[in-house]
Protein backbone atom coordinates (compact mmCIF):
# COMPACT_ATOMS: atom_id res chain seq x y z
CA UNK A 1 0.00 0.00 0.00
CA UNK A 2 2.87 2.35 0.71
CA UNK A 3 4.26 1.83 -2.78
CA UNK A 4 1.04 3.00 -4.40
CA UNK A 5 0.86 6.06 -2.18
CA UNK A 6 4.42 7.01 -3.04
CA UNK A 7 3.69 6.71 -6.77
CA UNK A 8 0.72 9.07 -6.51
CA UNK A 9 2.67 11.73 -4.58
CA UNK A 10 5.42 11.95 -7.19
CA UNK A 11 3.06 12.82 -10.06
CA UNK A 12 3.67 16.25 -11.56
CA UNK A 13 1.83 18.45 -14.02
CA UNK A 14 3.09 19.61 -17.42
CA UNK A 15 6.41 21.41 -17.11
CA UNK A 16 6.53 25.22 -17.23
CA UNK A 17 8.61 25.19 -20.42
CA UNK A 18 6.02 23.13 -22.30
CA UNK A 19 3.28 25.45 -21.03
CA UNK A 20 5.09 28.55 -22.30
CA UNK A 21 5.73 26.94 -25.70
CA UNK A 22 2.04 26.07 -26.03
CA UNK A 23 0.96 29.62 -25.10
CA UNK A 24 3.35 31.14 -27.67
CA UNK A 25 2.13 28.74 -30.36
CA UNK A 26 -1.51 29.64 -29.65
CA UNK A 27 -0.67 33.37 -29.75
CA UNK A 28 1.11 33.02 -33.10
CA UNK A 29 -1.82 31.09 -34.56
CA UNK A 30 -4.30 33.75 -33.42
CA UNK A 31 -2.08 36.56 -34.79
CA UNK A 32 -1.79 34.82 -38.18
CA UNK A 33 -5.55 34.36 -38.35
CA UNK A 34 -6.21 38.02 -37.55
CA UNK A 35 -3.61 39.13 -40.12
CA UNK A 36 -5.20 37.06 -42.89
CA UNK A 37 -8.64 38.34 -41.98
CA UNK A 38 -7.60 42.02 -41.90
CA UNK A 39 -5.43 41.87 -45.04
CA UNK A 40 -8.31 40.42 -47.04
CA UNK A 41 -10.47 43.41 -46.04
CA UNK A 42 -7.96 46.05 -47.14
CA UNK A 43 -7.63 44.79 -50.71
CA UNK A 44 -4.70 45.34 -53.04
CA UNK A 45 -3.32 48.55 -54.46
CA UNK A 46 -4.09 48.57 -58.17
CA UNK A 47 -1.55 51.21 -59.25
CA UNK A 48 2.08 50.32 -58.80
CA UNK A 49 5.12 52.33 -59.77
CA UNK A 50 6.94 50.62 -62.63
CA UNK A 51 10.64 49.97 -62.72
CA UNK A 52 12.20 52.14 -65.41
CA UNK A 53 15.96 52.68 -65.61
CA UNK A 54 17.66 55.52 -67.44
CA UNK A 55 21.17 56.30 -68.63
CA UNK A 56 22.31 59.91 -68.71
CA UNK A 57 24.26 61.05 -71.78
CA UNK A 58 25.58 64.48 -70.78
CA UNK A 59 27.53 64.89 -74.02
CA UNK A 60 24.42 64.65 -76.20
CA UNK A 61 22.02 66.15 -73.60
CA UNK A 62 19.69 63.17 -73.45
CA UNK A 63 18.31 60.48 -71.17
CA UNK A 64 18.07 56.98 -72.63
CA UNK A 65 15.75 54.26 -71.30
CA UNK A 66 17.88 51.20 -70.55
CA UNK A 67 15.12 49.04 -69.07
CA UNK A 68 11.38 49.13 -68.41
CA UNK A 69 8.76 46.79 -66.98
CA UNK A 70 6.93 44.91 -69.71
CA UNK A 71 3.58 46.36 -68.69
CA UNK A 72 2.71 48.39 -71.79
CA UNK A 73 3.77 51.63 -70.09
CA UNK A 74 2.85 54.89 -71.81
CA UNK A 75 4.85 58.11 -72.02
CA UNK A 76 1.56 59.97 -71.40
CA UNK A 77 1.78 58.77 -67.78
CA UNK A 78 5.18 60.45 -67.29
CA UNK A 79 5.49 64.14 -66.47
CA UNK A 80 8.81 65.82 -67.29
CA UNK A 81 9.71 68.50 -64.78
CA UNK A 82 12.41 70.65 -66.33
CA UNK A 83 13.61 71.00 -69.89
CA UNK A 84 13.46 67.85 -72.04
CA UNK A 85 11.59 66.60 -75.09
CA UNK A 86 9.61 63.47 -74.23
CA UNK A 87 8.75 60.83 -76.84
CA UNK A 88 5.21 59.49 -77.26
CA UNK A 89 3.71 56.01 -77.35
CA UNK A 90 4.88 53.11 -75.21
CA UNK A 91 8.00 53.21 -73.07
CA UNK A 92 10.60 50.83 -74.44
CA UNK A 93 14.32 50.31 -73.92
CA UNK A 94 16.21 52.61 -76.25
CA UNK A 95 13.72 55.49 -76.08
CA UNK A 96 15.37 58.88 -75.56
CA UNK A 97 14.44 62.15 -73.94
CA UNK A 98 16.34 64.75 -75.95
CA UNK A 99 17.32 68.40 -75.43
CA UNK A 100 17.76 67.91 -71.68
CA UNK A 101 19.00 70.98 -69.84
CA UNK A 102 19.43 71.94 -66.20
CA UNK A 103 17.64 69.71 -63.69
CA UNK A 104 15.33 67.12 -65.24
CA UNK A 105 12.90 65.18 -63.05
CA UNK A 106 10.54 62.46 -64.21
CA UNK A 107 7.33 61.72 -62.32
CA UNK A 108 5.05 58.68 -62.77
CA UNK A 109 1.58 60.26 -62.67
CA UNK A 110 -0.66 57.31 -61.67
CA UNK A 111 1.11 57.00 -58.31
CA UNK A 112 2.68 60.48 -58.18
CA UNK A 113 6.12 58.89 -57.71
CA UNK A 114 9.44 60.46 -58.66
CA UNK A 115 11.27 58.18 -61.12
CA UNK A 116 14.53 60.10 -60.94
CA UNK A 117 16.42 63.40 -61.05
CA UNK A 118 19.31 64.22 -63.37
CA UNK A 119 21.55 67.29 -63.71
CA UNK A 120 22.70 68.38 -67.15
CA UNK A 121 25.42 70.94 -67.77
Amino acid sequence: MKANKKFIEEREAVSAVIGVILMVAITVAIAATVYVYVSSMTGEQTDKTPSITFEKDNQNSLLRVTGADPLNLQWDDVTVLGTADRPSGTIDAGDELSNCAGTVKLRWDPTNTLLGTWEFT
